[in-house]
């Protein structure tokens, strides 16, 4: 799982694929909640083993996506969480729940 700020336009993630890519990428998003896909233009990396994809999209503070990125058959396959939380802070309940 990756952890995206929704307050950034611009966005980078690095990981592993399962092969590297030669070509262009389709890289596809799907919005859990409104179950919509969508297909986001992009750019990559590689470098020192890690796949570094650059996009642009505007999303929505709390919303969870699945990602998709294809050449031939799928580079690779995950989940988007996105929060301005600090990933060292985040927790699921954070300001939902008092206790006394």
């Amino acid at each position: 799982m990756k952890v995206l700020n929704p307050n950034n336009t611009t966005h980078s993630i690095s990981l592993i694929p399962r092969y590297y890519p030669d070509n262009a990428v389709v890289f596809t998003l799907f919005n859990e909640t409104n179950k919509e896909n969508t297909v986001v233009s992009n750019t990559y990396s590689i470098t020192n083993g890690l796949l570094t994809i650059v996009f642009d999209y505007t999303f929505t503070d709390k919303s969870k996506y699945q990602l998709k990125l294809e050449e031939n058959s799928i580079v690779y396959r995950g989940k988007l969480l996105i929060t301005d939380q600090g990933t060292q802070d985040y927790t699921i309940t954070k300001d939902l729940y008092y206790y006394e």
